[in-house]
Order: C-alpha cells, then sequence, then structure tokens
C-alpha cells in the first residue's frame, strides 16, 4: 500500500508537538545549544531557506539522541529598509511587485494590506501558508517555537538598547566621514541585506588622474596610478552622452551618470553643456609631459566611475584587447596601428609586456571573450605581489609595484593631478525598493568603529578559540577581522530599534543581530513582564551578573524569582556552542557576531561556526523577487516533507553549494519506497538461523554506526547520510539476496531506524511506530557492538563477491552468456607459501616451504615472483588463507548459479578428477580461483 507521505508528515508533526519534545528546559544534562540565522521576512520561504534550517536540525536532533538537553529557537528579522521599500511598491502598485504577491496567492481585496510594512512582514512570518513558520513546521523541524520573536518586539528593542548602551559607554560608536553604498531614491545608506541585486559587492577607493586639453580636464578613474607611465591613450564611450560639468572649480568631461555620483562624493559640480567626444585629439599625461590621443572603445561603461578610461595595453588585458580591435576599424585603424605597448612594470616570469603575453596564451580574441577577467586578474595580482618599476621611471624605478602605487597616487593628489573617487567593485547595485545605487561619503553618519585596534584584538583572540567549519574559512573571517573598518550602524528610515545616543536614527539590520543568540535564552520569560520595565540595570543583572535579584526586583516591578529564572536560563545555555549562517555573511555578519560576543561576553564565547553554502535551482539563485524558487508547501505536496529532507541532505555536504534538479528530485520517493519495503520485511521474516550473512550483516551494521556517528560529529550530514540511508540499503538488499533468516535484519531494523531519525524523522517514526517503542526521536543514538565485528565472514563474503565479478567480467569479453562456470581453488602448497609471503620476502625460505609442500621448482619460482608483487593486497585476507575456499565456494553454489544464470563447477587446482579442458587450474591463486567458461 503506497505511503502518504504528506499525511505521516502531518501525524508525526502534531505527536510531537503534543508531547512537547522540542520545548528545552535547564535540567542536569550537558547541553547543547544552537542557533541559525532568523530568516529576513520580505517574501516566501523557499527550498534554499530549507536547507539553511534543516541542517541545524539534523544536528540538533542527533545531539538529543546523543543525550544532550538542546536547545534550537528561532525568530524573524523585520529590521531595515527592504520590508518598507517593497511595501511602498505595494502602495504604488508596481506592476513586478503585484505580479508576484498575485503569483503567490495574495487576494485582490488584501492587496491593500500590505501596504502597512508590519503586515507584510508578520504575513510572510506567521500567517501565510508559503510562509516561514508554516514551512518550518510542514519540513518538521524540532524549534523550541515558544521562544519566537520578530525583532521590532518592544521587549527586543530593550535588549538591542541595552547592547548599544554598552557600545556607547565603551566608545564604539563614532561619528564622521565615510563612503557608503547609498539608495539615492531611499535617501539611505544601504548593506547587502538591502540589496535585490549587489550582495558582496565592495568599495573601492579609485584615484582619478587628470589628463588636460586646454582648460578642460578628463578625470580617468583607475586603481593602478603607478601605470601612468605606460599610457598610450585614452577611452571614451562611441555612444555614452557626456558633459562639461564645473568641478571644483575645473571643467570636467564626465559621462552624465557620473554628476550625481560625484555630487554625492562631497564635490562642487555643475552641469555646463554636452559634450561630443573629439576622437582623434590629444590629452597631456602628467608626471610625463607627454601627449597621447583619445580613441572609442566599446568597453567602457559610463555608469562606471567617470566614464574616462586610460589605456596601458602593457599591463591592462582590456587595453591591449581594444586596441587590436581597433586597428580592424576603417577610421582609427591607423592610429591604432601606430600606438605600441609600453613596458613599464618588470615581472619575474614574464616578457616585456605581460598582459600581451596573457592575452595570447588565453587565446582572447576579442573584447567580448570572458577570459579577459580572468587574464585581467592574473596580470594584475601578478604585478602587484612580484612586480617591480622599470629604471627608466625616474624616482619610481626599482620599486615594488605595491610600493610605487601609493607612492604616485600622492604625488597625483598633493600636485592637483589627482583626485579621489569611490565606486563599487561591480555594477550593477540595486536597493530592494529597485532604485539603482551609488556611492556616497556621507558627512554625520554613525558607525560602528570595527577599526578600534583593541577591539580587533578581541575579536582575534575570541576567533582562535573557537571551531570553524569549514576549517579554511578562519583565513577569511582573520582577514576580514584584519580589513574591517567603520561600518555605518544606523539608517534614517525603516523598521528597528531607535538609536539611544540620538534622535532621529535607527539600528540598521546587520547591527541589531549581533548578539540576539543571548536574547534567545530568555524570550519565553521575558513576556510576563512589561517592555517599559526592562532597562539596563534589568539587562546586566539577567546578562552580567550585576546586583541582587530581591533588591532589583522591588524596585522594577519585576518578580526576583523571575528575574533569577532568567539569570539561571542564561547561565545554563550560554555561550553559545554553535552558529550556523551562509558563507556569504563570514565578511559581516558571522564576524560581527564574534566582534560583539567578544565585548559583551568575553567569558561565555561562541564555541563555534558552520558555514553554509548556497543552494540553487537548476544552477541559478533562487529569488522571491524575480519568481524563481519552490515554496515549501510545494515541494512538500510533491515528495513530502521527508523526501524533500533526503533531497536537500544528501546532495552535498553543508559548505558546499547545492543544486536543485527537478530531475533528480522525483527519484527520491523511489528511494524512500525501497526503504520502507526494506524495513516493512524485516519485520515480516520469520527465520531464526544465524548463518554467515546473518554474521557479515551484524558485523557491516557496526561498522555503518561507527562511521556515521564520526560524520555527524564533524557536521558531515552527506557523508552521514551516504552511509546511513544509501549504504545502508545496499547491505540489506544484498543480505536478502543472500538468503539472510531475517534473525539479524531484525536485530539492526530499530538501530538503523535511530541512524535515520535525524534525516527523515516522520517515516522513521511511522515505521518505529509498527515496533510499539514509542517516540523514536526520545531514544538513544545506537552504539557500535565491537562483539558482533567479525572481519573473517566480511572478507569472505568480499571474495565470493569479487569472484561473481570476475567471472561477469571474463563472460563480457567473450561476448557470450555461458552455460557452464568452472572455479579451481589454489593448490594447498600456493596458499601455504602465501601465507608465508605475509611474514617474510626471502626468495629462499619461500621456495623451501613450497618444496616441501611437494611443489615442482619451476612452477613454484614463479608463482613467488608473482605473489610477492601482489602480496600487499593479499594483507586483509591473510587472516582467511586458512579458510577452505572449495568449501565456502560449494556452500554457495546456488546463490552463484543464480547471479550467473548457470551451472557452476567447484574444484580444486590438484584435484585429478578435474574438468579443465584448457588447463585454467594451473592459473588459481589463493583467494583469487581460476575460471573457465564454456
Amino acid at each position: 500500500m503506497p505511503v502518504d507521505w504528506v499525511e505521516v508528515g502531518k501525524k508525526w508533526q502534531e505527536a510531537w508537538k503534543q508531547a512537547g519534545v522540542w520545548e528545552a528546559e535547564p535540567d542536569g544534562r550537558p547541553k547543547f545549544y544552537l542557533t541559525v540565522a532568523y530568516p529576513y521576512v520580505s517574501g516566501p520561504m523557499h527550498l534554499g531557506h530549507a536547507r539553511t534550517y534543516l541542517i541545524p536540525d539534523v544536528i540538533a536532533r542527533y545531539k538529543r539522541m546523543k543525550g544532550f538537553n538542546v536547545l534550537f529557537p528561532m525568530a524573524y528579522h523585520f529590521t531595515g529598509t527592504p520590508i518598507v521599500g517593497v511595501a511602498k511598491r505595494v502602495k504604488n502598485r508596481d506592476p513586478q511587485t503585484i505580479s508576484m504577491l498575485r503569483g503567490f496567492g495574495v487576494k485582490e481585496e488584501e492587496l491593500k494590506n500590505f501596504e502597512d510594512p508590519m503586515y507584510f512582514a508578520n504575513y510572510w512570518a506567521r500567517v501565510s501558508e508559503l510562509g516561514y513558520r508554516k514551512g518550518m513546521e510542514l519540513l518538521g523541524l524540532s524549534i523550541d517555537w515558544r521562544r519566537e520573536f520578530t525583532t521590532v518586539d518592544p521587549h527586543y528593542k530593550k535588549f538591542i538598547t541595552w547592547q548599544y548602551h554598552k557600545l556607547w559607554e565603551r566608545g564604539l560608536i563614532v561619528r564622521g566621514k565615510h563612503p557608503v553604498k547609498w539608495c539615492p531614491s531611499c535617501r539611505n545608506p544601504v548593506t547587502d541585506h538591502d540589496l535585490l541585486e549587489g550582495e558582496g559587492v565592495e568599495i573601492l577607493d579609485f584615484t582619478l588622474i587628470k589628463y588636460r586639453q586646454g582648460d578642460l580636464v578628463f578625470p580617468a578613474a583607475t586603481l593602478r596610478p603607478e601605470t601612468i607611465f605606460g599610457l598610450t591613450n585614452l577611452w571614451l564611450s562611441p555612444t555614452a552622452r557626456y558633459v562639461v560639468a564645473l568641478v571644483d572649480g575645473e571643467k570636467w568631461v564626465v559621462s552624465e551618470q557620473a554628476v550625481e555620483k560625484l555630487r554625492e562624493q562631497g564635490k562642487e559640480v555643475r552641469v555646463e553643456a554636452p559634450y561630443q567626444p573629439e576622437f582623434g585629439s590629444e590629452v597631456e599625461v602628467p608626471l610625463t609631459g607627454k601627449r597621447v590621443p583619445i580613441l572609442p572603445a566599446d568597453f567602457v561603461d559610463p555608469n562606471s566611475c567617470t566614464g574616462v578610461v586610460g589605456s596601458v595595453p602593457a599591463h591592462a588585458p582590456y587595453d591591449y584587447v581594444a586596441l587590436k580591435d581597433l586597428e580592424r576599424d576603417p577610421i582609427w585603424g591607423e592610429l591604432a596601428g601606430r600606438l605600441t605597448p609600453i613596458s613599464l612594470i618588470e615581472l619575474p616570469g614574464y616578457g616585456e609586456a605581460p598582459a600581451v603575453e596573457v592575452v595570447k596564451r588565453m587565446g582572447i580574441e576579442n573584447q567580448r571573450d570572458p577570459k579577459l577577467e580572468e587574464a585581467t586578474r592574473e596580470v594584475y595580482r601578478e604585478e602587484f605581489a612580484k612586480g617591480r618599476m622599470r629604471d627608466w621611471t625616474g624616482e619610481y624605478g626599482g620599486l615594488p609595484v605595491s610600493q610605487a602605487k601609493v607612492r604616485v597616487r600622492e604625488d597625483l593628489l598633493e600636485n592637483g593631478n589627482g583626485a579621489v573617487m569611490y565606486e563599487f567593485s561591480s555594477l550593477p547595485v540595486i536597493c530592494r525598493c529597485g532604485s539603482p545605487c551609488l556611492v556616497k561619503v556621507v558627512e554625520d553618519q554613525w558607525f560602528l568603529n570595527y577599526a578600534d585596534p583593541k577591539w580587533k584584538e578581541l575579536a582575534l583572540a575570541a576567533f582562535s578559540q573557537m571551531k570553524l567549519i569549514p576549517p579554511e574559512t578562519r583565513a577569511q573571517y582573520e582577514f576580514t577581522v584584519n580589513w574591517l573598518r567603520e561600518w555605518p550602524c544606523t539608517r534614517k528610515i525603516g523598521l528597528g530599534t531607535p538609536a539611544p545616543w540620538t534622535e532621529g536614527w535607527i539600528i540598521e539590520s546587520l547591527s541589531d543581530s549581533t548578539i540576539y543568540m543571548a536574547y534567545y535564552t530568555i524570550s519565553h520569560l521575558l513576556r510576563q513582564v512589561e517592555a517599559e520595565k526592562l532597562d539596563d540595570e534589568v539587562f546586566d543583572f539577567i546578562f552580567q551578573g550585576r546586583g541582587e535579584a530581591e533588591e532589583l526586583g522591588k524596585r522594577k516591578g519585576i518578580s526576583p524569582d523571575l528575574l533569577e529564572k532568567m539569570r539561571r536560563e542564561f547561565e545554563y545555555w550560554y555561550p553559545l556552542d554553535y552558529r550556523i549562517s551562509a558563507y556569504e555573511l563570514i565578511s559581516n555578519h558571522l564576524t560581527f557576531f564574534v566582534f560583539h560576543h567578544s565585548l559583551l561576553f568575553p567569558d561565555r564565547l561562541p564555541r563555534g561556526i558552520l558555514s553554509l553554502g548556497m543552494v540553487m535551482l537548476e544552477g541559478k539563485k533562487m529569488s522571491s523577487s524575480k519568481g524563481w524558487l519552490v515554496t515549501i508547501p510545494e515541494a512538500v505536496k510533491r515528495y513530502g516533507p521527508d523526501g524533500v529532507r533526503l533531497y536537500l541532505l544528501s546532495g552535498t555536504e553543508p559548505w558546499q553549494d547545492f543544486n536543485w534538479r527537478e530531475k533528480e528530485a522525483s527519484s527520491i520517493i523511489g528511494h524512500l519506497n525501497r526503504f520502507v519495503s526494506l524495513v516493512e520485511t524485516s519485520l515480516s521474516l520469520p527465520g531464526e538461523e544465524e548463518t554467515d550473512i546473518d554474521r557479515w550483516l551484524l558485523s557491516r551494521f557496526q561498522k555503518l554506526v561507527r562511521k556515521t556517528e564520526e560524520a555527524m560529529e564533524n557536521f558531515e550530514t552527506r557523508r552521514a547520510l551516504q552511509l546511513s540511508f544509501f549504504e545502508a540499503m545496499r547491505e540489506v538488499e544484498r543480505y536478502l539476496e543472500r538468503g539472510g533468516s531475517g534473525k539479524a535484519l531484525r536485530e539492526v531494523v530499530g538501530d538503523w531506524l535511530k541512524l535515520l531519525s535525524p534525516f527523515i524523522p516522520h517515516l522513521c517514526e511511522e515505521l518505529w511506530s509498527k515496533m510499539g517503542r514509542g517516540l523514536l526521536c526520545q531514544q538513544k543514538w545506537p552504539q557500535p557492538k565491537d562483539e558482533l565485528l567479525n572481519q573473517e565472514v566480511e572478507t569472505m563474503e568480499d571474495y565470493l563477491e569479487s569472484v561473481l565479478e570476475d567471472a561477469k567480467e571474463i563472460a563480457q569479453v567473450l561476448g557470450r552468456k555461458p552455460k557452464l562456470v568452472c572455479l579451481y581453488v589454489a593448490a594447498g602448497w600456493k596458499k601455504e607459501v602465501a601465507r608465508k609471503a605475509l611474514q617474510t620476502a626471502d626468495f629462499k625460505e619461500l621456495m623451501r616451504t613450497a618444496t616441501e609442500k611437494g611443489a615442482p621448482k619451476e612452477e613454484a619460482a614463479a608463482f613467488i615472483q608473482k605473489i610477492q608483487k601482489e602480496i600487499r593486497e593479499m594483507k586483509e585476507l591473510g587472516q582467511v588463507l586458512h579458510l577452505s575456499e572449495e568449501e565456502y565456494l560449494r556452500r554457495n553454489l546456488e546463490y552463484l548459479r543464480r547471479k550467473l544464470g548457470a551451472e557452476v563447477k567447484v574444484y580444486s587446482e590438484e584435484d585429478p578428477e578435474k574438468y579443465d579442458p584448457i588447463g585454467r587450474g594451473a592459473k588459481a591463486l589463493p583467494l583469487r580461483p581460476a575460471i573457465y567458461l564454456e
């Protein structure tokens, strides 16, 4: 009878809820506390989110079965501008946003409600069937829902206020001028959480080099000012619109798009007139005084910096390729052909012009070749690391490129031939409100001062004590700590906690989510207190043990017993054992999290971080706004909660990216049906006899238990699932095919369900219930029973399978199905020599053993030479050389005949009556029978 996967899921989710099995209270057991990044609720929960929350769920379930008291809580992130932005788009009836909501089942009469940011956020958090609470429940996550909160709850705002009072007291909140990602529509700084596109993009500090033509200045942006000595020409876009603008008293030629950027970076800009590029005209190069032409290039992006680009073809692959392309132009080809790359950097291992060399080596032929990016990275990386300025560059000659870059920039700025401009490392960068972002230098922004050297020391010391998974992320964390400077921590608009040290500002989303793990420990108890009563003294008592509960409680109107209980909860659960979040958050959230803990909880530092890879759908990143996703109800309807869990968890390890492919996912129900069939078979087999294959299964299963536990301890959830599900099924199927009586299978099936309970808990509970043993999730994790290990029986079973495979391979080579298969086991003297060869490599001693057993000398010598080459492979088999191969094969004749579909006869090589028409028997080796087919 087919399983109704959805109904099985609902049944056991309700059973767990009624039993309250996920509600964690302090007790005498060792604790394990893990958290995962709470979701930003700007749309429905999809499969990308599902894997993020399934991995900690598997770990939590495993740790409970290992005897730990586990806390796995959840909350919702409402803070910031994205939710406000999308609600605004609903109010403005933005077609894409309205279409998205309708596509997710929002009715016409409900749309008005979504203009309210709080309604919008709460809908996706708790109300919608496509939202996060319902999605997590559908997947069976083992969350303590009593601790649920949002980041705009009054109690949480009081907690964040306490945090920022502490930071203010330590002088770590500063005000100043700083370049930030800026949305000109929202009039707000933005961070990655606020973006539709451009997550992870950095702000780069460009040098503008002023090339002059009469009273006009052509400011070309570069990250490599030292290459000015190799300039051959300027590039302008032939299709972009340029203007002449008065910038700080100079007439600059820039793209139209650059005007607002320059203004937002503190420059006085007044547009005077449009500018039509005069290609072929010349400009003067500062520092060198030479004149170079202005030429057209399609690769110039008017949205990037000023839209003016300097050309250094010897050291910039894009410039070299653009110049070669232009040589084919009927108008500009002749002029371009006269421009020769100028080498200004000496680079070991490369010729005069590294860019030219790399372009030719990679076979790049035009400006549209994607390999140009790779070529550019190679040249820039190698020249910065190993290059030196050539002697002809004057005072810069002999300097490493890394030093020359700084010196040339300083000189250009000092003599008025340079300026500074900030730009993104890649474009576009789009705010969630839909507007393109730019870099703005803000004057009165509030920052968290991550540049503070003492704070950096605390953070690095904290990281040094932590377990980081995967280990290679340690270098990324340390780099981020050292790289971080001031971080804009406030916004003018959006949801969140008002900055307590000033009016009119709200703490932004990556700055109010650094220590909420501590808040979880008491969130369910704080509801018993009016938010107005929560101040710094209350949180000082709970988190730092300052004051006395009795006296504090009387003054604040809070039960002293409740205060004591909250203090005990915090002390029991903290420190956090593991933080789990996305790999891409290493450069901000995860590092911030450690910075803040190092300052506020120096004696209760987090113990570890697990970084997660991304989930893609058919090779593309999932996106609610673009409609490229699969919702949780949709996936569960197709595959059931355990089908979704099995597929998401079995593909890659947590820190690796995962690609959901519908074609692959559709096969998952077949695997689950196989599993159900095997378990039900185990419960129906009546046999009591213990045969070799029973002993084999018992032995193999103990190893699977041990290996699965090792994988789980390392958070290798994919490996654990591959072992406990797929490999275990293959072993059970082999057992049944070999005619196992059922005795061993009945012995292991209970532990098998325990191993799989963290991964496919609903189905395992259903099957466990047929054994009448209570809730499976509350059982102890199985322990391997060493007394059941039996390497001898495992080796002989492997031997039997290798004989089968050899026979099948020979049949395949012959190209016909055999009617008769003859197996010849090695002569007794060969086994004696093999056993001796495991102890010594002395040829004479091995010959003596052979001749004493009656072996012909020539045959013995040839055998010894062969066995000495192969003896390494036989070391595991040495322990079974004493067994009779002939007897073992005869005992399994029926199995061999069934698998080979032919008559099978077994002979000893020494049997004078054997059927051996072509003398194959003499080729037999110990544990490798000779085979004859006809």
